[in-house]
């Protein structure tokens, strides 16, 4: 007998925000930009490579020695970790001026930030039990969620990086003593509307989260193609397991939660890498990569392709020798940048992902490269039309219908769709011309047939020259 699948709200949600853009804030642009975090792990800076020339422009702002960034909406948010313990929001559109840093508390050590919308945010701390929930917008904290109820003997659970899944939020739980894993590793799941712990199992007695087949779940998820399910995520985690053994791997998650929820054992082993993973990236079933740290008196770091479909390695696509490469990113032209933070020559290189051909580089970077993601050039929106702000739906959920308000600063075209998960639209609200100021919109919950839709979470979008914003409402039949 199978299980129940228990995630009543469809999770093909990613699926559909990469055709309408982030809930909330501006319309989808194509990457143009790598941002580089620097550091001697005594002092850091950001760099800056175009994608198209591959010109790197160094130093263009200061940032701390531990550092993490996460693109988001036109910003770069730059998680300062160990002894800093605050995030910074650098503006590409303003000189990458640094327009505010807030702390996260002191002593809790961040490790990552995830949105759930334009005015809230996530920051996982790896020396707190609490998750904490802030205002991105202003800093201002807005809550927290214990995760003490998965700690190991500290006491801390050791949140570390973190994705979403639709209104999911998945947090790594790494249960550290001492920085040396000290029990299985876990994944929390967030209800991002409610702010609580979902639980994966209802079988089981009390509230229960995914558990890994490994130790130290220590990598950024990263996440596979869908392989033909509309609303399966698939996201991959490496296991670090202890430093110097050969005991962890990449695990697979797979979502909708609980049914499948992680493949059974690993998807490849640290055994059949050769070496601790540092380091993971999807790029298709057949083909990804890995950083692996061999187990040699003084470590060797390598980049390997491998089979997530077999659990194979394929080949090593890079090994410089000495513990010298700290992360790979995918953008979105189908190339692998590769930070090498030797101190000798370090630099970013470049691969044709699924050829493993080095296409480019090493583009020298000064300091040591230790991080890459990519952004939009942060270009102001030029003058085509105007910017809408779309109020969130009334009631939410909904049963008879939802009211909008849609504001407008000057008079413009403007269209109001309703979609679903799946991207497709369901109806038009508004489509022609409106006028400056606030207009009151309603949807009966039809589609544009006339039918009633079935229950679920559908996505409304405003869509004016400028970009697009978008709100979540769920509606109860």
């Amino acid at each position: 007998m199978s299980r129940p699948r228990i995630v009543p709200v469809l999770l093909a949600l990613v699926t559909a925000l990469a055709a309408l853009g982030p809930a909330g804030g501006r319309g989808p642009a194509a990457a143009e930009k790598g941002f580089v975090i620097t550091s001697d792990y005594s002092t850091g800076t950001l760099s800056v490579v175009d994608l198209d020339t591959r010109e790197l422009t160094r130093d263009v702002a200061t940032v701390s020695g531990d550092a993490f960034p996460r693109w988001h909406d036109g910003l770069l948010y730059v998680v300062n970790r160990f002894g800093y313990d605050n995030v910074q929001v650098i503006d590409p559109a303003r000189g990458y001026a640094t327009i505010r840093q807030f702390s996260v508390g002191s002593g809790t050590n961040p490790q990552d930030i995830a949105f759930a919308s334009p005015t809230k945010a996530y920051v996982s701390r790896l020396g707190s039990p609490d998750l904490l929930v802030v205002d991105p917008t202003t800093g201002t904290p807005l809550g927290a969620i214990s995760l003490a109820a998965w700690a190991d003997g500290d006491g801390v659970p050791e949140m570390g990086y973190m994705a979403t899944c639709g209104d999911l939020l998945l947090v790594a739980l790494q249960r550290l003593t001492n920085f040396v894993p000290a029990d299985t590793g876990l994944v929390a799941v967030i209800d991002m509307r409610a702010d609580t712990v979902y639980d994966v199992d209802p079988l089981t007695p009390g509230t229960q989260v995914v558990r890994l087949a490994g130790l130290n779940p220590s990598t950024p998820f990263a996440r596979l193609p869908a392989a033909g399910e509309a609303d399966l995520e698939r996201l991959l985690i490496g296991l670090t397991g202890r430093w110097g053994v050969l005991d962890g791997g990449v695990s697979e998650l797979r979502v909708p939660l609980p049914a499948g929820a992680v493949r059974g054992g690993l998807a490849i082993t640290e055994a059949a890498l050769a070496g601790d993973v540092v380091s993971v990236v999807a790029w298709a079933d057949s083909h990804s990569y890995a950083i692996t740290s061999d187990l040699a008196p003084n470590p060797n770091t390598s980049l390997v392709a491998w089979d997530p479909g077999t659990g194979a390695a394929l080949a090593t696509v890079y090994a410089p020798g000495g513990f010298s490469l700290s992360d790979a990113a995918l953008d979105d032209r189908g190339e692998l940048y590769v930070c090498n933070r030797s101190f000798d020559a370090p630099g970013l290189l470049v691969f044709r992902a699924g050829a493993d051909t080095l296409v480019a580089g090493p583009i020298a970077t000064g300091l040591p490269p230790v991080h890459i993601v990519f952004g939009d050039d942060g270009s102001p929106p030029g003058p085509a039309g105007p910017v809408a702000m779309l109020g969130e739906p009334a009631p939410n959920p909904a049963s008879a219908g939802a009211r909008l308000t849609l504001t407008l600063p000057s008079a413009g075209p403007a269209r109001v769709e309703v979609f679903d998960l799946a991207g497709r639209r369901v109806c038009s609200i508004l489509d022609g011309a409106a006028p400056a100021g606030t207009a009151d919109l309603r949807w009966d919950l039809r589609d544009a047939g006339g039918r009633r839709v079935r229950s679920g979470l559908y996505l409304v979008r405003a869509t004016t020259g400028q970009g697009s914003v978008t709100r979540r409402l769920v509606v109860l039949q």
